[in-house]
């Protein structure tokens, strides 16, 4: 058997194979062997420049894949510095080249070739290869849900007496203390430039916000730049949202980024809660690992899942479905620099990152 291991594109295979195999090998169907969603994941990303990363395990003999981890080429600063870095999703060895050291040595030929990498959703099976191989894992990437309607969630989460007091406390609008103002380049870049050294994240430049909010082939999105009201021109924040409105059971807005300065993130948070009061959303709910953000949150009312036993919310949405834990787990690698990527305050991953907002078949029967 001759397996090469490499990318899609330089191994020149196809990219209906690597779809095929996910069809054929993933436990239940997931987007990635549908033909638009993997294109624009892994092929029309702006890092990738039209070609598959992908990295597979190949024979060459048979023509067959034996193994895939989905892989979208993407810029990671850290401390202000560009790397070279990946986001990992959906890995997976078929059953024949399991126990062959196939996985492993697709994990190696990734580590070769990138110096940041970044994965969620991690498997019991999968853990073991990934800690061998130096990575750090992050249990449950602290989620934050804010209800505005607990009589919709009451039969769709679960709560003590406790967490049902808090929820109908802390459901009510906020002061109206911010201003909208017009998205333009120059405006974005200058509140992407105001956290180069802030965070450690992966590029959000125009051209990655383009191709991540306005080319989606599934989902819409909304964009706003916030400032506080009397605040400095250039005092702003960025937000993405995702409005779920499908659901028979509750609508909820889904918070896909945040971030610039502290003030402007505070202005956004109570412009959030009163959006969505203001469109009847139900619930908010916002993944992210820096808690210089998320302070936000707690200081507004906000459950968090790790934390506030007192109330719990669904994990998955078609259909609804409580997880324990109701978020998901993350792995990260540094090649030289994991002291630093593991200061996980300053680590900045969100809902936009590494495909965790991925639609699902659901999503993609309405959608297309």
């Amino acid at each position: 058997m001759a397996i090469k291991i490499g990318f899609v594109s330089d191994l020149g295979v196809e990219s209906d194979l690597v779809r095929r195999f996910y069809s054929e090998n993933w436990a239940r169907k997931i987007a990635l062997s549908d033909k638009s969603f993997y294109e624009w994941q892994f092929v029309k990303a702006p890092d990738n420049f039209g070609e598959d990363h992908c990295v597979i395990a190949y024979d060459d003999q048979k023509e067959r894949v034996l193994g895939v981890m989905g892989l979208n080429e993407r810029t990671f600063l850290l401390n202000g510095q560009q790397k070279r870095g990946a986001e990992l999703t959906t890995w997976i060895v078929s059953g024949e080249a399991q126990g062959t050291g196939v996985g492993a040595k697709i994990l190696q030929y990734i580590q070769s070739n990138f110096e940041i990498l970044i994965g969620m959703g991690i498997s019991d099976m999968a853990l073991p290869v990934y800690m061998r191989s130096g990575f750090r894992y992050l249990s449950r990437i602290p989620r934050f849900v804010k209800v505005l309607n607990f009589e919709k969630l009451n039969d769709h989460s679960i709560h003590s007496n406790l967490g049902a007091k808090l929820a109908r406390r802390w459901s009510v609008e906020s002061p109206v203390n911010y201003i909208i103002v017009d998205i333009d380049e120059e405006k974005y870049s200058g509140v992407l430039d105001s956290i180069k050294t802030k965070y450690n994240f992966f590029s959000r430049n125009s051209a990655h916000r383009k191709w991540r909010y306005e080319d989606h082939p599934n989902f819409n999105y909304k964009q706003f730049l916030i400032k506080t009201l009397n605040g400095k021109n250039d005092d702003l924040a960025y937000l993405s949202i995702r409005e779920e409105d499908s659901l028979d059971e509750f609508k909820i807005i889904h918070v896909m980024d945040l971030f610039g300065s502290d003030d402007a993130i505070e202005s956004a948070v109570n412009f959030l809660n009163n959006y969505a009061i203001k469109n009847c959303y139900d619930v908010i709910d916002f993944y992210c690992t820096s808690s210089n953000v998320y302070r936000f949150m707690l200081s507004d009312g906000w459950f968090s899942t790790s934390d506030d036993n007192c109330f719990q919310f669904p994990h998955l949405f078609h259909p609804v479905e409580m997880r324990t834990p109701p978020t998901t787990s993350l792995i990260y690698w540094s090649r030289n620099n994991l002291k630093d990527l593991a200061d996980i305050s300053k680590l900045y991953i969100t809902k936009q990152d590494a495909d965790l907002d991925r639609p699902t078949m659901y999503t993609l029967k309405n959608t297309t």
